[in-house]
């Protein structure tokens, strides 16, 4: 697990655009990246892998907008956001749905229920 932590700990120096090693710069960045996960496990997210890209993607954003990365940490906050919500209602890092809840998947739709739909005026 530590090797994890490095390599994602060196791929947010590099992102952070941080050439420093020192000891407490690491930890900080280590820091940020745990509260990151903490964040995503807080809406439901329990797929936290650290080589899936939209992982790395979440943890960079976060810890962009946590350093004050340029002048852009709102909107690096903002996108943050925006994609841990895509993450919360994503069955595929939730863990949730696919079962037998009787739900109607995007699968079982096909092109004459949505005619139909615009035959009989409901949209």
């Amino acid at each position: 697990m530590a090797a994890n932590a490095t390599t994602l700990t060196e791929k947010m120096r590099a992102a952070l655009r941080i050439s420093s090693t020192s000891e407490k710069i690491t930890e900080e960045i280590n820091d940020c990246i745990a509260a990151c996960k903490m964040d995503l496990r807080d809406v439901g997210v329990k797929k936290i892998d650290e080589k899936d890209a939209l992982i790395i993607r979440a943890i960079t954003l976060y810890c962009k907008s946590e350093f004050g990365y340029s002048d852009k940490s709102e909107k690096f906050w903002k996108s943050y956001e925006c994609l841990k919500t895509h993450l919360s209602l994503s069955s595929e890092y939730t863990g949730t749905g696919g079962g037998d809840s009787g739900d109607v998947s995007v699968d079982e739709v096909n092109e004459e229920d949505i005619k139909n739909l615009f035959k009989k005026g409901a949209l």
